[in-house]
């Protein structure tokens, strides 16, 4: 039996859903859960098939004042933070760095604990060492499900991100820098995007999880617009009778997509005017691909623009990406910040009712080609928002 674990708590601007699916055994391997989930499972599971627990003690650590450090102290040069290596000298406050990153803050080496920088100057760094939901309330919540969990994840790895993704204040100077939106690979995208690639990108479970998201807010007959859109839309199979136009970068990619009625071939890197007028659609989806846009903020506008009142913009991605091509910032992020980038410019552009949803730890298909490399299903990040009447 799978159980999902659930971190449900609420930001500043958002409501925020952080699932990990694990055995029914690692409930019971690490005594902190032992004797909270076996009382439970007793009263609460055993007629409501679902639990909850005041997550606090679990967000460690907690209560420790805020470190003044000489900014000598900072040498994440040499330090790895989510998938790549930066170069810069001074910090950026309102990001996440691993512990290791401060010679006198970490506890070892390899301390990846994340910590939140305050205030960076060219002498010193203000520094929150505290769990990113350190004194957020927070519900922890458990349901068995029917999908299958990967072996070896443990229960606290459901805390390792959950709080990053509240989103900074200032999109320009915490995420958006001139730095930031620099690319490995700055030829013009239609020379990358040439040649078409019918192939998937993310994992079967992934993609019904997807799938299976976006069949939350879509109705039968709506207009939807699949935004960055390619030979496959991640759609659930119902409904079936979407009106759904497509905007993409490879029109034999375009073709190929059985579930698209329009399609437009468009470089929203020349022009991120989309070719549709106000109001037109009920939902606009964006999967895998919102790391790839170098003015993000205009493109967000647009949607909001072309999205009729009420209308929803979800934008879906995992730990996957072509990394020439995405913005420099994306690969530096802790992959619960991009989340926090994402869920700042749904705010920024006027977006409300705000959420974000996060689940790790299914099973990967033992047929997948990745299987040999990791035995977990690529990780789904997800954040959405309503356009205002």
């Amino acid at each position: 039996m799978a159980i999902e674990a659930s971190l449900i708590w609420q930001s500043r601007h958002a409501s925020h859903r952080d699932c990990l699916l694990v055995a029914d055994s690692a409930l019971l391997a690490d005594g902190r859960w032992a004797r909270s989930v076996a009382a439970l499972r007793g009263a609460d599971m055993a007629a409501n098939r679902s639990a909850e627990l005041d997550a606090t003690a679990w967000l460690q650590p907690a209560g420790q004042a805020i470190a003044e450090i000489p900014i000598s102290a900072f040498r994440l040069a040499t330090t790895r933070l989510a998938t790549t290596h930066l170069a810069t000298t001074i910090p950026t406050p309102g990001r996440f760095y691993p512990r290791s990153a401060f010679v006198s803050l970490a506890q070892s080496p390899r301390d990846m604990r994340p910590a939140r920088v305050l205030e960076a100057t060219e002498e010193s760094l203000r520094v929150d060492v505290n769990h990113p939901l350190a004194g957020n309330p927070a519900t922890l919540t458990f349901s068995e499900q029917p999908q299958e969990a990967t072996r070896g994840v443990r229960m606290v790895e459901l805390f390792d991100g959950p709080g990053m993704q509240a989103p900074a204040q200032s999109l320009a100077t915490t995420y958006l820098s001139p730095r930031g939106m620099q690319r490995q690979d700055a030829a013009a995208d239609a020379v990358f995007y040439a040649q078409p690639r019918m192939t998937h990108h993310l994992d079967a479970v992934c993609r019904a999880e997807i799938g299976a998201l976006y069949g939350r807010f879509l109705q039968p007959g709506q207009r939807v617009l699949d935004l960055m859109s390619s030979w496959a839309s991640h759609l659930p199979a119902n409904p079936v009778d979407l009106n759904l136009a497509g905007l993409g970068m490879n029109a034999a990619e375009l073709d190929a997509n059985p579930r698209l009625s329009e399609r437009v071939v468009q470089d929203l890197n020349l022009d991120a005017e989309l070719p549709w007028p106000a109001a037109e659609f009920d939902a606009v989806l964006c999967t895998a691909s919102i790391e790839y846009l170098l003015d993000p903020v205009a493109v967000t506008a647009q949607v909001r623009r072309v999205l009729k009142p009420g209308g929803v913009f979800i934008v879906t991605f995992s730990d996957r990406w072509f990394p020439t091509k995405a913005i420099q910032v994306w690969s530096e992020l802790h992959p619960f910040e991009r989340l926090g980038l994402v869920l700042g410019l749904l705010r920024d552009a006027g977006f409300s009712d705000l959420h974000s949803e996060t689940r790790r730890g299914l099973k990967r298909p033992e047929d997948d080609k990745y299987i040999n490399q990791r035995l977990y299903s690529d990780p789904l990040f997800a954040a959405w928002g309503v356009a205002p009447g």
